[in-house]
C-alpha cells in the first residue's frame, strides 16, 4: 500500500472542496488583516516615540509614557503634532509643520520654549506664552518641572478644547 496524501481529496464532493477553498482564503485574509493591524500599531508607536526626545535623561519611563499618551491625544483629537524636546541646554526647535506644537525645556536653566501653530496663538492671545512661563516658574525652582509640564499640557488642552466647543454656535 502506497501512501498518497492527495488521494482522499480527489474523492471529496464539490461542496467540500469549495468549503476548504473558502476557508483557506479566509485564513489568508485574516493573516493579512492581522499584519496590517500590527503594522499600524508599530507605526503609531514610532510616531509617539518621535514626539518626545529627552536628551537630559531626566524623565522616567512612566513620565515618558504619559507624555506619549498626551501626544497621541493631541494628534488624534485635535490634529496637532506635539513635539517635546528636553535638554540640559536650550533646545533648538526642529523644522515644524503647520500643525505642530513645539515645547522645549531647558532642564538645567529653567527655560520653557513654546512654538505653537498660528491659530492657537491667535485664539489664546499673545499673553498665553507668558502665562505658561509663569506657570512653570515654581516647578523649575522646586525641580519638579515634569509635573509642571504635564499640568501645562493639561492647561493647553483645556484652553484649546474649550475654544473648540465653546466658540461655535
Amino acid at each position: 500500500m502506497k501512501f498518497n496524501p492527495m488521494s482522499n481529496y480527489r474523492e471529496e464532493s464539490g461542496g467540500a472542496r469549495f468549503l476548504r477553498t473558502m476557508l483557506l482564503i479566509c485564513v489568508f485574509i485574516g493573516v493579512g488583516w492581522l499584519y496590517t493591524k500590527h503594522f499600524d500599531n508599530a507605526l503609531e508607536d514610532i510616531k509617539t516615540r518621535s514626539a518626545i526626545l529627552d536628551k537630559s535623561g531626566a524623565l522616567s519611563s512612566d513620565q515618558k509614557a504619559q507624555f506619549r499618551d498626551f501626544a497621541k491625544l493631541f494628534r488624534e483629537e485635535l490634529g496637532i503634532e506635539l513635539v517635546l524636546r528636553i535638554a540640559d541646554g536650550t533646545p533648538e526647535p526642529p523644522k515644524l509643520k503647520a500643525k505642530s506644537l513645539y515645547i522645549g525645556i531647558d532642564s538645567t536653566g529653567g527655560k520653557l520654549i513654546v512654538v505653537s501653530p498660528p491659530w492657537i496663538e491667535k485664539s489664546l492671545g499673545s499673553g498665553f506664552n507668558d502665562e505658561l512661563q509663569e506657570h512653570m516658574r515654581p516647578y523649575f525652582e522646586s525641580d519638579s518641572w515634569p509635573t509642571g509640564l504635564m499640568k501645562a499640557l493639561q492647561l493647553i488642552w483645556e484652553r484649546v478644547t474649550g475654544l473648540d466647543t465653546g466658540g461655535r454656535s
